[in-house]
This record gives C-alpha cells, structure tokens and sequence, in this order.
C-alpha cells in the first residue's frame, strides 16, 4: 500500500527515491508512537518548550470573528502533538475522533489525550456539542484529509483526485466558522515546528456546494504542500486514493 501511494503522488521520482521515503516514512511512524507515549509525562511548559508555535496571529484573527474555529489538519507529522501544543498555548480546542476498534487502545488514547489538555468528540455523534462549543468561540480540529468515499468532495492532492470529508468545508459555510489548517513538522533535532496557516471562509453569496468545494480545494493544497516539503512525514498507510471520481467509474 504504501508503495502504490508513493508511486500515484511521486510517480517523477524513481524506485529507490520512493523506497527511501517509505523507509522514512516507517521510521517517523515509529517515533510518533514513542512520542505519543512520552506526552502523558509533559506539563504544558515542556510541551511547549518541545513544539515551536508559527502563526498563533492566524487563529487570533480566526477567533476574532467570534464564530469560533475550525481547525483543520491531516495525518502529518506528530498530530496528536499538534492538538497538544495548541491547548499547552490556552487555546480551547476539541478534536473530533473515531473510536479505535480496540476499546482499550481507545481508553488509552482518550486519557492521554485528556492529560495534555484535549478534549474529544466521537466523530459520527451528534452534532449539536459541536454548534455549542463553535458558538462559545472554541476551536473544533478535524483530520479531514483521509478517504471519504463516494460521498466525498473530489479534489486535486498530489497530482489526482481525491475523495476528501466536506465536513469542515460545510460547517465554516453553515456557521459562519473560519477554517484555519495546521501542519506540524518534525525537526532535524527532534523537536517539531507547529504552523498555522492563514484564515479562509467562504466568499459572500456562494452557496453550499461552492463553498464545500473550494474550501476543500484550498486545504488539499496546504497539506500537499507540506507533504511535498516533508513526505515520509505523511501517513503513506492509508489507502488515500481508494474512491474513484464518477467520471473515472463512468
């Protein structure tokens, strides 16, 4: 699988450029499982001694408009870190998640999650403690970049189309929600860089659908430009091209 991801999104380069990507790829993984560990055991100083925060101004013009925020990001980097070092900075943030198949992986997970400050959402639960906690001006995060299915936003990502969630892209449309994306790097020293990028809604007089696809649009061109400038940081596990557009299927 990772293989024929790398091969779809770098087709240019050659076997053994892509081998070691892959290789990279699987040294990171293992390093954010080691990580993830060790976040149980930081206070919110040491976390933020541990993630550097670029564009902290991004989420306070976000936050500004008083509709609160939707913050949205992709399995890159050390996510869970991600979440972190945004509550480390008082920033009231909750992440939308799936439950793991395994329920004390999932205890784990939530409690360690709990300890550095994150709150967490069933992601497929209802919805109305999402509007609340959007309304009180706090910070919603989404993952939003695997596989959606059928029903997803078709969009371009690393040179072919994507099926992304229209999640986030709907609620900045519905609830007048700012999307603010976050990519968080790893770097050289072992330390991780958190950069927020700059705030977009949709334009006046767009409707749903509009919106929903050039609010994708835009947050599919941050993460590639991340994973082009990082890409064994990406989680190249995920089968990211497994939906077919109509067109291809016709």
């Amino acid at each position: 699988m990772v293989r024929d991801n790398l091969r779809h999104a770098f087709g240019e380069l050659g076997d053994a450029q892509r081998d070691a990507i892959a290789a990279g790829f699987f040294r990171h993984l293992g390093t954010n499982l080691m990580e993830f560990l060790l976040l149980a055991r930081l206070d919110r100083d040491r976390i933020r001694d541990w993630v550097d925060l670029e564009g902290v101004e991004h989420y306070r013009t976000a936050a500004a408009a008083g509709h609160g925020v939707l913050l949205v990001t992709g399995h890159f980097g050390n996510w869970e870190l991600l979440a972190a070092r945004l509550g480390a900075e008082g920033i009231p943030v909750t992440f939308l998640g799936k439950s793991q198949t395994n329920a004390q992986v999932d205890r784990l997970l939530n409690a360690t999650r709990a300890r550095a400050g994150v709150r967490v959402l069933r992601a497929g639960g209802p919805l109305k403690e999402m509007v609340v906690a959007l309304r009180r001006g706090e910070v919603i995060g989404l993952a939003a970049d695997q596989d959606a299915g059928p029903d997803g936003c078709f969009t371009p990502f690393l040179g072919r189309e994507a099926s992304f969630f229209r999640g986030a892209a709907y609620f900045s449309w519905k609830l007048r929600a700012p999307i603010v994306s976050g990519m968080i790097f790893r770097l050289p020293d072992g330390r991780h860089r958190l950069e927020l990028g700059p705030p977009y809604a949709p334009e006046p007089g767009w409707d749903e659908a509009t919106a929903v696809s050039r609010l994708t649009e835009i947050f599919a061109q941050r993460l590639e430009d991340a994973v082009r400038r990082t890409p064994h940081q990406y989680f190249w596990t995920h089968r990211r091209w497994k939906t077919r557009p109509p067109k291809e299927t016709a």
